[in-house]
């Protein structure tokens, strides 16, 4: 007798327009680290592309991080504002009421940190007074000199930090869920 399996039901997923936000905000933050990385004076696996592509000035790298960090403030702020618009699917079944804490909180931290953290950048480059080079010839001064440059270093660092590890507990939960539990929790995104 030849038995036949019943369909599996389609697991639900988020929709495509938040899949989309969620893996160009990844894209656009694994570079922001990188060219902040590369910044603040990278040895080894990133001078060969510095050398190339800014003929080795890391300063020349500030214009493309200011604009990386804004471009990430905007898709954090579209991002909020579409998953207030849509409704999300519901959890797995083998997800308990603290992981549903747990995710919901450290989606917040995330949301909190991937605005507050570029916000910090930005907020250095224009409200500490400061002169930055941004090449052999040219300097970018902030024009307001309303917050210590030290301060805001200290805050900003310390939020990018905050935002890695908020990025290791998200991504440690989902895969925690997809590879032990198995309850597929990464197709939800993907």
């Amino acid at each position: 007798m030849i038995t036949h399996s019943a369909p599996r039901a389609r697991e639900p997923k988020h929709g495509a327009v938040a899949r989309v936000l969620h893996w160009a905000t990844v894209l656009v933050l694994l570079a922001q680290y990188v060219v902040g990385y590369a910044m603040i004076g990278a040895e080894g696996v990133l001078e060969p592309w510095i050398e190339v592509a800014y003929g080795g000035d890391e300063d020349l790298l500030l214009p493309v991080h200011v604009a990386i960090g804004c471009t990430l403030i905007a898709l954090v702020l579209v991002r909020a504002v579409w998953r207030r618009l849509v409704t999300l699917p519901p959890w797995p079944p083998t997800l308990s009421d603290a992981g549903r804490r747990f995710a919901s909180l450290t989606e917040r931290a995330l949301y909190v940190l991937l605005f507050v953290t570029p916000s910090t950048g930005l907020a250095l480059v224009l409200l500490s007074g400061e002169e930055w080079e941004t090449g052999d010839r040219s300097e970018w001064t902030s024009p307001w000199d309303l917050l210590d440059d030290d301060l805001l270093v200290g805050i900003h660092v310390t939020c990018q930090i905050l935002l890695l590890g908020a990025i290791a507990l998200h991504v440690g939960f989902v895969l925690t869920h997809q590879f032990v539990h198995r309850d597929r929790m990464l197709r939800r995104m993907l």
